[in-house]
């Protein structure tokens, strides 16, 4: 599960990478986003990286997470000097401080969580900071013709947005800062 979410990781940065590089002959990152399907699809491609991440870190321990990836690395890489992902999977799942007590409900919360854990493997901040500000000014799910237009459905229309700039923000530190 763990070297999943890297890989995941590594291809959603590889193809957003490909893109800027022009290996998609007819697609460019612009063009992708000034359609509705592109920009939802990138959106959530970077939604579902953040919320892996904090749902990671809320629901596994970080003590059960390093003594899972030890336990594998030495029972994998038994006699055998191949250390794939070893070292990034370690990355990942290192402890970030954040703590819940299931039992309890409580939550330890450290400074400057979760964009310190974010930042461990990093996107392209610019990337995440337009698709924040086109999320923020525009309905990307059209959902606002199905509430009517009714001012007091607007925040009911618009929370699933909400919530993926919430989850995106820790991706853009300079934003939360300023």
């Amino acid at each position: 599960m763990f070297e999943s979410i890297f890989k995941y990781y590594q291809n959603v940065n590889a193809f957003l990478n490909d893109v800027n590089e022009g290996k998609y002959i007819e697609f460019t990152l612009e063009a992708i986003l000034s359609e509705k399907e592109g920009k939802r699809l990138i959106v959530e491609a970077l939604y579902h990286y953040g919320a892996m991440l904090l749902l990671l870190d809320r629901l596994i321990p970080s003590i059960a997470r390093e003594r899972m990836v030890t336990c594998y690395i030495r029972y994998v890489n038994y006699g055998s000097s191949d250390q794939t992902n070893s070292t990034a999977v370690a990355k990942l799942i290192k402890s970030t401080g954040y703590f819940y007590n299931k039992a309890t409900g409580k939550e330890t919360i450290p400074d400057l969580y979760p964009a310190k854990y974010f930042s461990r493997f990093r996107l392209d901040s610019k990337l995440v900071e337009s698709l924040i500000n086109t999320m923020k000014d525009d309905d990307i799910y059209e959902k606002l013709a199905v509430y009517a237009n009714n001012p007091a459905h607007r925040s009911l229309a618009l929370s699933n947005q909400a919530s993926i700039i919430f989850t995106l923000l820790p991706f853009c530190p300079l934003i939360l800062e300023n």
